[in-house]
């Protein structure tokens, strides 16, 4: 390890930062049974190697979907672990569902204001996303979406830019690999997809090995698939991104009835605009109508709003178009609150994929 990143480690040791035993970023996933889905979504993990001591901190924030699917999410105003890494807002976003035809996992990570190594590494918003979906005969995923807002290395000016899949570029002691992305799968019943916005790795010069590691929104999605009969209402899920460049949206839901019970989740972030909005039930929900070709569900419920009670938002629609959803599935949202506030947007996403299971 270079003699300035050993620095930065130690700080971390001394302070108590830095604890536990580290594994390799970089495995093998294990699929979970047929008909399965799965995701996982972290903000920032910091690894490193002190005096042959292994030691860590993060992943943080960190959901991970289970293999029946449903809806995660967290949200972490601010990270600062000293010399390494800081941040302003982190949010993560994990969705998935079987259905009798299509599985699909979904999952996102949004950092704002990242800042690496006294910043070595700067960028104003790193969004990393990964989805997956089969049909039973076709299995594929896809990390469109994922783009550096602001990215700035070794002091460049910051660009906004969506590097080609594991960009890599050198800097003193290591290396920062871009949009990393790793498939696995077999393209039928499986396929996974991870992808790591900005990975940082120092190399020891004489052993070869990686001595520190350092990840910045990594999003992963997977589904194992067969199809089989299955019975139940109408549901829509799914996530991504409204907007581009700095205007962007972020969001992940779930919505359906089951057995004459509505159930489902809403997490929608706005970052330009700084509103997080976070449902807290499901009041409505209308399924497509019987009409052929029509696949678009609304739903409605109350929502908190920067952490504020009080306010309503309504899904006026969330409309699965197609796959594999980046520039034909939609969205349209509209939030009501307090003193006459009004939000609405909508339009095609940019990123993930939102899926329809019919009845």
């Amino acid at each position: 390890m270079n003699q300035r990143m050993r620095q930065y480690v130690v700080s971390l040791a001394a302070m108590g930062l830095l604890v536990g035993v580290t594994t390799q970023n970089v495995r093998a996933w294990n699929f979970a049974p047929a008909n399965s889905v799965s995701g996982e979504a972290f903000g920032v993990s910091v690894k490193a190697s002190v005096s042959g001591a292994e030691v860590t901190v993060g992943p943080t924030p960190h959901v991970v979907l289970p293999p029946d699917g449903g809806m995660l999410s967290d949200t972490l105003a601010r990270i600062a672990v000293p010399n390494v890494a800081a941040s302003s807002t982190l949010e993560v976003v994990t969705t998935g569902s079987i259905g009798p035809a299509t599985a699909t996992a979904q999952s996102s990570a949004t950092v704002e204001v990242a800042n690496l190594l006294n910043g070595v590494v700067r960028a104003e918003a790193v969004v990393a996303m990964s989805t997956s979906t089969a049909n039973g005969s076709t299995a594929t995923s896809t990390g469109e979406g994922s783009t550096l807002i602001g990215l700035s290395i070794n002091g460049s000016p910051p660009a906004d830019v969506t590097p080609p899949p594991n960009t890599t570029i050198l800097i003193p002691g290591g290396a920062v690999i871009l949009n990393e992305q790793i498939f696995e799968g077999d393209g039928v019943h499986t396929s996974a997809l991870t992808v790591n916005m900005i990975h940082v790795r120092f190399t020891d010069p004489v052993m070869a090995a990686i001595t520190a590691d350092i990840i910045v929104s990594s999003a992963h999605s997977d589904v194992n698939f067969v199809p089989a009969p299955k019975v139940g209402n109408a549901f829509m899920t799914g996530g991504g991104k409204l907007g581009m460049g700095r205007d962007i949206a972020t969001f992940g839901l779930n919505a359906g009835e089951r057995g004459g019970v509505l159930h489902g989740h809403l997490q929608y972030i706005d970052h330009g605009q700084n509103l997080n909005v976070h449902s807290t039930m499901i009041s409505s929900f209308t399924p497509p109508p019987t009409s052929a070709g029509n696949t678009c569900v609304s739903f409605s419920g109350p929502a908190r709003v920067n952490n504020v009670d009080g306010y309503s938002f309504t899904v006026n629609s969330a409309c699965d178009n197609g796959e594999p959803g980046v520039g034909v599935d939609s969205l349209d949202i509209s939030v009501k609150g307090p003193d006459g506030f009004s939000y609405g947007r909508s339009g095609k996403l940019t990123g993930g994929n939102l899926q329809l299971h019919p009845e």
